[in-house]
């Protein structure tokens, strides 16, 4: 993993989102909006909020849509624990969830 492919990732399922190949199960949108709340105080993804994300969702996170988000969690977590912070990657995955979630409230 590198820097740039938290940036890749985040690309690739934003466009899968808005072209509709990508669709959010429950638990993936139950996921974002937990992450999206988690950040609100401190405005930002912290790598303690992207773990227990994913022990809540756990097995199950890594099999829906090919495990999509839980690939993109990760993502989040090497940028966040490595040397190679990626600031921009970071606010573009945090942006992508907040979609996810919209999407998970009617929204489009």
């Amino acid at each position: 993993m590198t820097p740039a492919t938290l940036r890749e990732r985040t690309l690739e399922l934003a466009k899968d989102l808005d072209t509709g190949d990508w669709a959010p199960t429950d638990l993936e949108r139950s996921i974002a909006n937990r992450l999206l709340t988690a950040a609100h105080p401190v405005g930002c993804i912290t790598e303690h909020a992207v773990r227990d994300a994913v022990w809540e969702g756990s097995e199950p996170l890594a099999r829906v849509n090919d495990g999509r988000l839980s690939l993109l969690l990760a993502e989040i977590t090497y940028s966040l624990t490595g040397n190679g912070r990626d600031a921009a990657g970071l606010a573009s995955a945090q942006a992508l969830l907040a979609s996810v979630n919209r999407r998970g409230q009617g929204g489009a």
